[in-house]
C-alpha cells in the first residue's frame, strides 16, 4: 500500500522518489549511494526487505515509511493517516496509526480516547500521551515499562496543569481538583487512586507494575495508555464544566 505512494514513475516526481528512497535506506542501515536509479527497482528493493524481514521490523518500516510520506501530502496529513487506518483495518491488523505511530488498539472507543489525549489542549498531557503510544509494541524501541510511566505522568500533569500547582502529588491534585472544579464519584476517585497506588508511591520509589524485577507486557502498557488517556480527557471535560479553559 505504500510501495507506489513512495516511489512514483512520474518524471516529474523523480526527485521526490529519490529522496524518500534515501530516507528509508538510512532508515535501514543501507548505502544511500546505492539506492536504484529507477523507481520500479526502489520498489522491488523495499519489497523485498519487507517480506523477509521479523515482524518488528516490518511494523516499524510501515510506521517510518508512512511518516516519511506524510511529508509529501502535510495539507492533508490527518487524512493520510486516517486512511491508512482503513487500509489496516479492512485486512484485519492489530494495529492503528494514533498520534503517527502504531499502536496495539483496534476498539475505536478506545482509540479516540487516546486521540484526543494525545491533541490534549494541555501540551504536557499531550506529551506524555504521544511518548506512552510511542514506547508500545510494535514500535521500535517499544518499552512497556516506560509507557506505564508516561501514561501515569500525563494524568498527574493535568491535575498540575488543572490546579496551577506544578508540584502536586497525584493524590494532593485530585484533592486540590475536587476544591476547584467540584467533586469527583468516590468509586472513580478511588479507582484512579488505587491505580496510581500500582504503579508508584507517593515518594516517587517505584514498585507494583513498573518495578524494575517486574514484568511489564505490552497489555499492561496498552491498558494504562486508553485508562490515563481516558482519566485526562474527563478531568479536562470536568474543568471545562465548571468555566475553566485547560489552555
Amino acid at each position: 500500500m505504500l510501495h507506489k505512494p513512495a516511489f512514483p514513475e512520474n518524471d516529474d516526481h523523480r526527485e521526490r522518489a529519490l529522496a524518500h528512497a534515501r530516507a528509508i535506506w538510512n532508515h535501514l542501515g543501507w548505502r544511500t549511494d546505492q539506492v536504484p536509479p529507477l523507481p520500479h527497482q526502489m520498489r522491488e528493493s523495499l519489497a523485498a526487505e519487507w517480506f523477509s524481514c521479523g515482524w518488528p521490523e516490518f511494523f516499524d518500516l510501515i510506521e517510518f515509511t508512512a511518516r516519511t510520506l506524510a511529508t509529501s501530502v502535510s495539507s492533508v496529513r490527518q487524512q493520510w493517516f486516517e486512511m491508512l487506518n482503513r487500509i489496516l483495518e479492512s485486512r484485519g491488523c492489530a494495529y492503528r496509526f494514533i498520534a503517527e505511530h502504531l499502536v496495539p488498539l483496534t476498539n475505536t472507543a478506545e482509540a479516540a480516547e487516546v486521540v484526543r489525549g494525545a491533541e490534549s489542549a494541555i501540551p504536557d498531557v499531550a506529551a506524555h500521551i504521544r511518548e506512552a503510544a510511542k514506547l508500545l509494541p510494535p514500535n521500535a524501541g517499544a518499552n512497556p515499562r516506560n509507557s506505564v510511566r508516561e501514561s501515569i505522568a500525563a494524568v498527574a500533569a493535568a491535575l498540575r496543569h488543572l490546579n496551577g500547582n506544578p508540584s502536586a502529588t497525584l493524590t494532593e491534585g485530585l484533592a486540590a481538583f475536587e476544591d476547584k472544579h467540584g467533586p469527583i464519584h468516590p468509586s472513580l476517585r478511588q479507582g484512579l487512586v488505587m491505580l496510581y497506588a500500582y504503579t508508584a508511591d507517593e515518594s516517587g520509589v517505584r514498585h507494583g507494575l513498573i518495578d524494575e524485577t517486574a514484568g511489564v507486557s505490552g497489555d499492561d502498557a496498552r491498558f494504562m495508555l486508553v485508562a490515563c488517556s481516558a482519566f485526562t480527557n474527563y478531568l479536562v471535560t470536568l474543568s471545562a464544566d465548571a468555566g475553566h479553559s485547560p489552555s
